[in-house]
């Protein structure tokens, strides 16, 4: 018996899908996400949140910013960081879910 879908997705949609997961396969992006997903941030308070280098959370915020998921607010001489794609929040908090429940599973046959 064949699954029914919701849609079908052309190859051009199958691919961006793929960009979108690609630019989440990356840890300082998560790193940075996870930080704007409680509040706006400035390029200096992530550094000191996430404990990276200026250059790579600079790097990276430009791709997450290309690819639609922050966004820049300006505020007088800085700006500040936020996310602009909420759905982040449920993609992310679905996977660290399935790694978390993945991880208790494997503590549970170890015992």
């Amino acid at each position: 018996m064949a699954i029914k879908r919701k849609a079908d997705l052309s190859d051009a949609q199958l691919a961006e899908v793929a960009r979108i997961f690609g630019t989440l396969s990356e840890p300082s992006r998560l790193k940075l996400l996870r930080a704007l997903m409680l509040e706006s941030l400035t390029v200096s308070e992530l550094i000191e949140v996430t404990g990276m280098r200026q250059g790579n959370v600079s790097k990276h915020l430009s791709v997450l910013l290309n690819a639609g998921f922050v966004e820049r607010i300006p505020e007088g001489n800085f700006a500040r960081y936020a996310l602009a794609d909420p759905t982040v929040i449920n993609l992310c908090g679905l996977m660290c879910s399935r790694v978390e429940e993945r991880a208790r599973k494997k503590l549970l046959a170890l015992r």
